[in-house]
């Protein structure tokens, strides 16, 4: 049975469709060098040619997309996160933007709020793909916590940060996610520095379309810079050195710090799911990419089937992490397992009676690589289909928690 014919089994027979039981908004979390809707033209982050958010729209579901800092780390992405949907001006506290010599309030990044309801009262699932699960996690945790500026020995005076703002998402859900970090962030920036391999891919992307929002970096793109001038200044800016970035976030061990703080609530209802498009090489033990791997992703595919990285303590990954989706290690996409705490807790969604709080459920494995799982590089009306309808059934799924 195909698995997206199990889930359907599974939401009415295992869980019950009960479509209804909430409307709370569906919240879409893009990951690296991902944009926001009607950013790069005709071209949508979430579905490629196709519209995601749209059909879950015209399906009755309260949808919105965020768009953020698509090279920024976990932590400004998540801050970036809460004032688009909360709206007012972003603020990424104190401390942080001291330690990492931020614009702590960049005045070009000020949103009227994608749902300004947002309260314990008024929750919200938050559908986090790729590095977005990650910024789905960081979230939780700044809503959890309350952090203290130091200078004065009170809580940061911001919005988020000044407060516990506990129950204000309702789950979770991360889709193609380097919880544990993953080995391609390792391998490439062993082949170049991560901010060399930002000039090939911005210059694909139309600068008519594309910003990297970092005005909290001071970076922010000027009318008379061209874009290799922007690079230029942007690839030597000394944020990248620090762990305040991407590169390390994504990172084995860079995720492993990030799964140190970034703690299980046990009120919010956690979702996962992953992808893969490689395949076993008996003869080498290694793993190759599959044929339904796009070329975009075969090279990758085929680095990280191969490829041991170091972990720390000088260890490294072993043949576990080569099955890969061409740019995440499907073994660090069912939940998080390194850090301090150890390995959260999971169940098999198709194996169990019911969806628990607290607990990771996974949904499954598809046979989608990273790329086309989101429906990019999708011509095939049938494939679009599927994704369209993997998507509908989560947000049924969703819609069904009490």
């Amino acid at each position: 049975m195909k698995l997206i014919n199990l889930l359907l089994v599974i939401h009415l027979t295992v869980i019950g469709y009960v479509h209804g039981e909430n409307n709370y908004p569906i919240i879409l979390i893009h990951g690296f060098l991902g944009w926001g809707k009607d950013e790069v033209g005709e071209m949508n982050y979430w579905g490629g040619d196709y519209d995601i958010e749209q059909h879950l729209t015209e399906k009755g579901f309260k949808v919105y997309s965020v768009s953020l800092g698509p090279v920024s780390s976990t932590y400004d992405c998540a801050i970036e996160t809460f004032y688009q949907i909360k709206g007012g001006q972003v603020d990424y506290g104190v401390e942080h933007s001291k330690n990492y010599n931020l614009i702590q309030r960049p005045k070009e990044k000020h949103y009227s709020g994608l749902y300004p309801a947002w309260d314990e009262n008024h929750p919200v699932h938050l559908v986090g793909y790729s590095f977005g699960g990650l910024t789905a996690r960081m979230l939780i945790h700044l809503l959890n916590s309350t952090f203290i500026d130091e200078s004065n020995g009170k809580p940061d005076q911001s919005e988020l940060l000044g407060k516990h703002l506990n129950n204000w998402v309702r789950s979770v859900t991360t889709m193609s996610t380097p919880n544990n970090g993953a080995t391609l962030s390792d391998i490439v920036v062993d082949i170049l520095p991560f901010t060399d391999n930002l000039i090939p891919i911005a210059n694909i992307i139309s600068t008519s379309f594309y910003d990297f929002d970092l005005e909290q970096w001071n970076l922010s793109k000027s009318e008379n810079e061209t874009l290799q001038e922007y690079l230029s200044r942007l690839t030597k800016h000394p944020a990248w050195n620090t762990k305040n970035s991407i590169a390390w976030d994504s990172s084995i061990q860079g995720a492993k710090e990030l799964n140190d703080i970034l703690v299980i609530d046990p009120e919010i209802y956690y979702f996962s799911s992953s992808t893969v498009a490689s395949i076993l090489d008996t003869n080498s033990g290694h793993h190759k990419p599959a044929e339904y791997t796009h070329t975009t992703s075969y090279p990758w595919s085929w680095l990280i089937g191969r490829s041991k990285v170091d972990i720390g303590d000088g260890q490294q990954t072993d043949s576990t992490w080569f099955e890969n989706d061409g740019t995440v290690n499907t073994i660090s996409m069912k939940r998080p397992f390194s850090g301090k705490h150890g390995p959260e807790p999971v169940i098999n969604l198709s194996k169990h009676g019911s969806i628990e709080p607290g607990i990771w459920n996974f949904i499954g494995q598809f046979k989608y690589d990273h790329k086309t799982f989101i429906g990019h590089f999708l011509s095939d009306e049938v494939k679009v289909k599927e994704i369209m309808t993997i998507f509908e059934d989560h947000a049924r799924l969703l819609y069904s928690l009490p």
